[in-house]
């Protein structure tokens, strides 16, 4: 169990070919993606592996960058191997990686993550 007082914020790595990277990355639930990075990042990761069209929140679709990313919760020992996407300027766990946990939202105060 990963107990994280940085509401609603978890530490995560992502690893991207042999570059690892580290995020603070906000529990988004309304995001049906797995996870999002700051597009700023490509130069850090390289080419991407394939462009994917994506409906933003607000209706508007447009081609994205993705990657096959190792994604790692950082002191959960949870690991998982999903799509990234580069999107602005914020890191986001998304639906794809909230749904293989069991997520509680303490009152503001705390995210408690389970296997």
């Amino acid at each position: 169990m990963l107990v994280s007082s940085d509401y609603p914020y978890l530490q995560v790595r992502v690893t991207v070919r042999k570059q690892s990277l580290t995020f603070r990355a906000l529990l988004d639930t309304g995001f049906d993606g797995y996870l999002i990075v700051p597009e700023s990042l490509e130069s850090q990761l390289g080419a991407p592996e394939f462009q994917v069209k994506t409906r933003l929140a607000d209706g508007s679709e447009n081609m994205r960058s993705q990657y096959f990313a190792g994604i790692e919760i950082i002191a959960s020992g949870l690991v998982y191997v999903a799509r990234l996407t580069l999107l602005g300027d914020e890191c986001l766990i998304g639906q794809g990686i909230i749904r293989q946990l069991k997520v509680t939202f303490d009152h503001g105060k705390e995210v408690v993550v389970e296997p």
